[in-house]
């Protein structure tokens, strides 16, 4: 089975084993990629683990809970990604639809940070 995050691997040489808990991400791409996977899969725990605990009393929890829920996710497209040192960046179209309705799409910067040898998501900027 492909992985749902687009890479072209598949899911066992891809987002499985960071979703199984097995093996954490090593760079901030995989670690988007499997939190792509994370909300097309529902485990809705893996989002909360992966985001940085400096900010986890900022992520409302509930609504994000909610969203994915109610999302079919559809396609990921990685437009980019860099790290330098404890930081990096990766920009992302991210295809869904939400309650049964019209296609959406939602283009993201997003901020990683690497802790005690893992990395983690800290925050996302919309694109326009």
């Amino acid at each position: 089975m492909n992985c749902v995050c687009g890479s072209g691997k598949t899911y066992d040489d891809c987002c499985g084993p960071l979703l199984a808990r097995t093996r954490s991400a090593a760079s901030p791409e995989a670690l988007m990629r499997s939190r792509y996977a994370a909300y097309a899969l529902k485990d809705f725990d893996y989002i909360v683990e992966t985001t940085d605990p400096e900010r986890r009393d900022l992520f409302d929890h509930d609504v994000n809970r909610a969203w994915m829920e109610e999302s079919d996710f559809l396609e990921l497209r990685v437009l980019g990604s860099s790290e330098k040192g404890s930081r990096g960046t990766v920009e992302f179209i991210a295809r869904f639809r939400r309650g049964g309705g019209p296609e959406q799409s939602h283009h993201e910067r997003s901020q990683f940070r690497k802790a005690r040898g893992r990395w983690y998501f800290s925050e996302g900027e919309a694109v326009d």
